[in-house]
Parts: structure tokens; C-alpha cells; sequence
């Protein structure tokens, strides 16, 4: 009965009050920045250690980094938040979801914790705006690390996967609407990955609980009836920051010849390829990734 109802009317959304009240309990914060927006974030760790800032991809949130923050806390100041539409951020009141928006709350996260220069650390869609961040803001970022960042171009033949093709168009996104169920979020998650055993039952109920904010699913579909254009080789030359370039071996969503492209157009990048890991390397290997980033960062 339920699947009935669900291809009638779509998914049952969740309530707000309960959502906060599972994943946004201490040590988040709710802020709300100077255009009015309202962020969920959390600010871990010694005030007086650097500085480091996290921002996740597509249909991820804060607790994506649960397992590098539990080893970065002893040693730096980490911050992380909700992007606009995700998590407990939820859709934003000014539906617009260009990756100026998106940037312009990261300038506006920084600014409002008074944070003048810091590790940047973007996932997926994440890596794209902490590039884009990084390239109006090089005074600000001390060093910056992407994880299977998007952003570089695609070879034209790449074919996008179908749900991303769906929701260009109003038949495509009605039908995921009626169709989306906590299976298909386990998929795509298993879909991100080299080894299922890496997604647990947590991170599926946190995922479909998400997907089911009310109004986030729309800001979604607004967002991918959109491209972003990616970026040239010019532009990625213009940045001086030093930038730690981590990919999964695996990785089909972002694949290892978009790190090789920054790698190749970057001034100062090192590209560490990471061997039986897919599209999640925070998720599949934290204590790998931190080892790394450590490693590199210390290597000044």
C-alpha cells in the first residue's frame, strides 16, 4: 500500500522538528548569515588550532565527515556545514542555487566565525566551490584538498547517469519524485563506492531521511535544470594555492583524469590516487585520507 500511494502522491516528507532533533543536537549551530540564509554547521575543536573547513558534495551534509573530523579535532579547529538545500540547511529562501550562492555562503560561513586564513577541504561538488572559493579568495586559503572534486570538463562521450539526465526535464523529475524510496538511496549510494560493506544502515536512513526535507527535492531539481560551467585550463592556472589532489582508484563519477586535469593546469598540486576506492573516499578510507592529508600538509 505504501508503494501505491508513493507513485500517486510521492514520498512522505519528513518533519523538520523531528530531523533536527536526530542530527542536529550539540554540538551543531544554527546561524543565520548576513542575507538572511540560516545555516547548520558545527565548529569543532581547539579555537586556537588552524583553522580547517569542510565542504561536502551533492546530496551529502556535515555528517559525511564524521570519520576524518574524529581524527582532525586534536590537531585543528574544524568546521563544517550544511550547504544551501542539504542537511538541516535545508532549501534556501532566495531558490537560487548557482555556484555563486553556493560560494557566497562559504565567504559568508568564514567571515561570520572570523576566520582569516585556513585548510579548505572539498568532496565532489564541494571540491568545485572550494575551487571556485579558492580562486577569488587565494589570500584566504592557506592550502587547499579536493576529493574527487568535479569541475574539470567531461570528454563529450561521457555519459551522465540517468537520474542526473532525468532531472532536466519535467517528465524525468515527476518520475523520480513517484519512484523514490529508501532502496533506491541505498543504491546510489552503493553506486558511489567500491565496496557496498562501506555504506552502513545509518548512512542510508540519514540519506533518505534528508532527500525528504520538505521542499528539498524541488530545490534539486532547480538546481540540475541548470549547468554550471566548468572550468577552463586558464582559469585553474591562474591559482597560486597549494592544493592536495585525493581520488579513488574507482572513482565513476568523478574519475581519476579529472584530478589528473587539475593536476596537469594547477601550479602547485599533488595528486595521491588511492587504490580500491570509489566516488567516497571520506566514507571507504578516513583514517587513509587523513594519514595523507597530514602527510602532505606537513611536508611544507
Amino acid at each position: 500500500m505504501g508503494g501505491v500511494r508513493s507513485l500517486l502522491f510521492g514520498p512522505t516528507w519528513e518533519d523538520v522538528g523531528a530531523l533536527k532533533g536526530r542530527y542536529g543536537t550539540s554540538p551543531s549551530q544554527f546561524i543565520t548569515l548576513p542575507h538572511g540564509e540560516m545555516i547548520h554547521l558545527r565548529d569543532e575543536g581547539e579555537k586556537e588550532a588552524p583553522p580547517l573547513v569542510l565542504v561536502h558534495g551533492h546530496s551529502e551534509d556535515l555528517h559525511t565527515w564524521n570519520g576524518l573530523v574524529e581524527h582532525l579535532i586534536d590537531d585543528f579547529r574544524v568546521i563544517r556545514f550544511d550547504l544551501r538545500r542539504h542537511g538541516l540547511t535545508g532549501p534556501a529562501s532566495d531558490n537560487t542555487y548557482s555556484i555563486e550562492r553556493y560560494v557566497a555562503d562559504l565567504a559568508m560561513v568564514v567571515e561570520h566565525l572570523g576566520i582569516e586564513r585556513f585548510v579548505l577541504v572539498g568532496h565532489s561538488m564541494g571540491g568545485r566551490i572550494s575551487v571556485r572559493y579558492a580562486m577569488d579568495h587565494q589570500d584566504r586559503v592557506s592550502h587547499l584538498i579536493l576529493l574527487s572534486a568535479s569541475g574539470a570538463p567531461r570528454e563529450q562521450h561521457t555519459k551522465q547517469p540517468l537520474a542526473l539526465r532525468l532531472m532536466k526535464n519535467p517528465l524525468g523529475r515527476f518520475m523520480i519524485k513517484r519512484m523514490w524510496s529508501r532502496k533506491m538511496a541505498e543504491k546510489s549510494l552503493q553506486d558511489m563506492v567500491h565496496d557496498d560493506s562501506t555504506i552502513t544502515a545509518e548512512e542510508v536512513d540519514r540519506m533518505w531521511a534528508f532527500s525528504r526535507y520538505p521542499g528539498s527535492m524541488e530545490a534539486m531539481f532547480r538546481e540540475f535544470a541548470d549547468t554550471w560551467a566548468d572550468f577552463t585550463p586558464e582559469e585553474i592556472k591562474g591559482m597560486s594555492t597549494r592544493t592536495l589532489l585525493m581520488w579513488g582508484a574507482e572513482d565513476s563519477i568523478c574519475p581519476v583524469r579529472i584530478g589528473e586535469f587539475y593536476h596537469e593546469h594547477l601550479q602547485h598540486s599533488d595528486l595521491l590516487v588511492v587504490p580500491n576506492v570509489g566516488h567516497l573516499p571520506q566514507l571507504e578510507c578516513p583514517e587513509r585520507c587523513v594519514e595523507g592529508m597530514s602527510r602532505w600538509m606537513g611536508s611544507d
